[in-house]
């Protein structure tokens, strides 16, 4: 496939997954009262700073400019392995020991977004990992970012630590999750920024990263966040955000059916895996669905 077939593959993919977008702008809430914290007292913090000199490493500026620096610190010594165990405990000073500048010790995505942000609130700054997740239950792709409020823009910004990456407008302004999907639903520009990115052409820009574009914008069908954020506490209280008429139970149920077609019929062990599987996602009740507005708030 040459240059040009590949890109026009590419855009014809985020066409796709932008019209879907573009179909479901409408977020469902519940009207159930939630909140977003954020930990900025946990002890463990201050043997992160020791131990990996991260105050040195953000130094001064806004809370977006530190957190880049972070961020350019981070993601190219980090090995991405998508098939990574998760055997490591969940916390930044573990993850950090284990795969750091170690290309033979790789970590997936949602690692990866668990130390910038704690490295984040080590330092003051409001963060949080967020799972963006695909429209289709066929899809067994999903992706984990991180978010950062800077209070001198007054708004969040999301940062991509598995590829060094965040997103602009055409102002140059750093977008937040929610603002790339409204951008890609209405077809306006975004376009993901990487560490020493020219971006005087901006259309050129967008057709560079045309394959991380299609990519992200596949994945921003509906958001999982975490409730509580700090040392170590990933995946508590998650808080999720769907567009209006979707339903998550409906979509775990054709995913577990669609993985389970797809294991070999001899495979006992998962016929069991998948009985199990059902049987305990058949009797939980549709997760709880927030108003988007709980996203887009600032921190408290």
């Amino acid at each position: 496939m040459t240059d040009q077939e590949n890109l026009q593959v590419q855009k014809n993919l985020f066409d796709i997954y932008s019209g879907i977008l573009f179909n479901n702008q409408t977020f469902a809430g519940s009207g159930e009262k939630a909140e977003i914290t954020y930990d900025f007292t946990c002890p463990e913090y201050k043997t992160l700073i020791e131990k990996y000199g991260i105050d040195k490493i953000a130094g001064e500026g806004t809370a977006f400019e530190r957190s880049v620096r972070l961020l350019h610190w981070m993601s190219p010594r980090l090995k991405h392995k998508s098939d990574y165990d998760n055997h490591v405990p969940f916390n930044s000073i573990d993850l950090l020991d284990y795969s750091l500048n170690k290309p033979e010790q790789g970590i997936n995505c949602r690692n990866k977004a668990i130390i910038l942000t704690e490295c984040c609130l080590a330092l003051g700054i409001h963060a949080r990992r967020v799972y963006i997740m695909p429209y289709s239950p066929y899809d067994g792709d999903n992706h984990v970012v991180a978010e950062i409020y800077d209070p001198e823009m007054g708004k969040w910004v999301m940062l991509d630590p598995s590829v060094d990456t965040y997103f602009i407008d055409k102002n140059e302004t750093p977008l937040s999750i929610l603002e790339i999907r409204d951008n890609y639903a209405g077809r306006r520009y975004a376009a993901a920024v990487e560490a020493g990115s020219n971006t005087a052409e901006k259309d050129a820009l967008w057709k560079e990263n045309i394959w991380y574009n299609a990519y992200i914008c596949k994945n921003l069908f509906r958001f999982m966040v975490d409730g509580v954020n700090g040392f170590g506490q990933g995946d508590k209280q998650i808080r999720c955000f769907s567009p209006t008429g979707y339903s998550v139970k409906s979509y775990n149920l054709a995913s577990l059916r669609y993985r389970y077609e797809d294991s070999s019929p001899e495979d006992k062990n998962a016929q069991e895996e998948f009985q199990k599987a059902l049987e305990k996602t058949n009797v939980k009740p549709e997760p709880a669905v927030y108003d988007i507005s709980l996203l887009t708030a600032p921190p408290q």
